[in-house]
């Protein structure tokens, strides 16, 4: 393949430029002359036309250059010492760095999850119903009854330690969870089904640190109720997990302490909590 090369002949390079800025205003005839070298390895200039036109009178033979270059199928330019941008995208490419991903494990802990209530404090209250009758304890079989208390028997009168809890799921401002442990022994109230309906039980809580985290859905909501004050020193203490359950006492004296619905006529629902 012939690949068409230019020429020049100038008696310097400061020369030629000199003139190609400044030529001078004369009459210039120029012949243009086309030399054909052999394709030099490693370069491929196929498509490349080279005119020179050269001042025939030897006129500090100034050359005008003309390329026309019709197309262009593979360009090669000489290495330098930098990198150019498709290179140096390229290299990064090739030597990109390994990213190492840890994966993160959610621990599915009882306080992660949004059910979960958590104990935030603790106060010892004394409890009473609208007939001013107290709760006392007894053994056999193992209750709180409501007993009109007078003189010599007020020592009789049991009080209640209520734990009361915060969860990001419960935002009921009108009604606050607690706990009800009775004063001075680890006896605390639960709520569970029996028979179809649920009944008011004291279990027995010998690590007390249990209680410090009550999760809804599981079987320790049992001991979680929700204090509510309705004004002039009344409050119902209602089963969390049976909506609508309420601690109630009966109009009769020395009768258990059972649940009931509110609006069962003979069973009172309101008390009078006070803190100690």
């Amino acid at each position: 393949m012939i690949v068409r090369m230019l020429y020049i002949e100038a008696e310097d390079l400061t020369t030629l430029l000199y003139d190609y800025k400044f030529p001078k205003t004369c009459n210039m005839e120029f012949n243009t002359v086309c030399i054909d070298f052999k394709k030099t390895p490693g370069y491929d200039h196929e498509g490349l036309q080279l005119e020179v036109s050269q001042h025939s009178h030897g006129f500090r033979r100034f050359a005008n250059i003309v390329v026309a270059v019709q197309r262009m199928k593979h360009r090669h330019a000489p290495r330098g010492t930098e990198f150019s941008d498709d290179e140096l995208i390229s290299i990064l490419l090739e030597n990109v760095i390994e990213e190492r991903v840890t994966p993160v494990v959610l621990v599915d802990t009882i306080e992660s999850r949004p059910s979960v209530f958590r104990s935030t404090e603790v106060v010892t209250h004394s409890v009473c119903d609208r007939d001013q009758k107290g709760f006392v304890l007894k053994q056999a079989p193992l209750e709180l009854q409501a007993v009109v208390l007078q003189g010599g028997n007020m020592d009789l009168k049991v009080n209640l330690n209520l734990s009361t809890y915060v969860s990001r799921s419960f935002t009921d401002s009108q009604r606050r969870p607690v706990a009800l442990g009775i004063a001075g022994c680890n006896l605390y109230l639960s709520c569970s089904e029996a028979g179809g309906d649920p009944i008011l039980q004291l279990e027995e809580v010998t690590d007390a640190d249990v209680l410090k985290t009550i999760d809804a859905q599981g079987e320790m909501a049992r001991f979680l109720f929700l204090k509510r004050d309705e004004g002039f020193g009344a409050t119902t203490l209602e089963s969390l997990k049976f909506r609508d359950w309420f601690i109630s006492t009966a109009v009769e004296d020395r009768r258990p302490v059972e649940m009931s619905k509110e609006e069962a006529s003979a069973r009172l629902t309101t008390f009078a909590v006070k803190p100690l």
